[in-house]
C-alpha cells in the first residue's frame, strides 16, 4: 500500500513529471496470468452472448398478409385495401389492422390496374364475399429484407 501511494502522490503532486515504464508498470500493476484469465473470459463470454444479441435482428416479426399475384407488382397499400380483409379494431385508436391469414376470392384478373388504385372497398366487399386461407405471404420489407419469419413460413 505504502508503494502504490509513494507513486501515486510523486505522479500528481507535480514534484517528478517523469515516469519511467517500471514506474507506470508498478502503479497500475502488470498484465499476468490473472488479467490474462480476466481477458480471456469476457472475450468468451462475449463471443457466446453474440447470439442472444443478434437474434433481435434476424428473429424480428414482420407483418406480413396474403399473396396474390396479380397484384404482386402493387404498393403495399394498395394490395392490402383490395385482397386482405380487416379484423376487429381491438385498440379503438383508429388504425386499421389487415389479416395475415385470410384473403379475399376475387378474380382480379378481370380488373383493370388503375381500377387498384381507385377501389372502393365498401362497394366491392360485403358480408357475402367469400374469404379463403392464404398459402403464401407478402411480407413487408420496409424494415427488413429478410428474418427467421419469413423464411420459415
Amino acid at each position: 500500500m505504502q508503494l502504490t501511494c509513494q507513486y501515486y502522490c510523486r505522479f500528481f503532486s507535480g514534484e517528478e513529471t517523469r515516469m519511467l515504464k517500471g514506474d507506470v508498470n508498478t502503479f497500475i500493476g502488470d498484465f499476468g496470468l490473472f488479467q490474462l484469465r480476466i481477458f480471456l473470459a469476457v472475450f468468451v463470454m462475449g463471443t457466446l452472448s453474440m447470439d442472444s444479441i443478434h437474434i433481435v435482428f434476424i428473429g424480428a416479426d414482420m407483418s406480413h398478409w396474403c399473396l396474390v399475384p396479380e397484384l404482386a407488382d402493387l404498393p403495399y397499400d394498395v394490395q392490402k385495401n383490395v385482397a386482405i380483409p380487416t379484423e376487429s379494431d381491438e385498440l379503438g385508436d383508429g388504425s386499421v389492422e389487415y389479416s395475415s391469414c385470410e384473403m379475399y376470392s376475387f378474380n382480379y384478373s378481370v380488373y383493370n390496374r388503375s381500377e387498384f388504385y381507385r377501389w372502393n372497398r365498401s362497394l366491392m366487399v360485403n358480408n357475402e364475399t367469400s374469404v379463403i386461407q392464404c398459402t403464401h405471404w407478402t411480407y413487408d420489407q420496409s424494415q427488413f429484407l429478410s428474418t427467421i419469419v419469413s423464411q420459415v413460413q
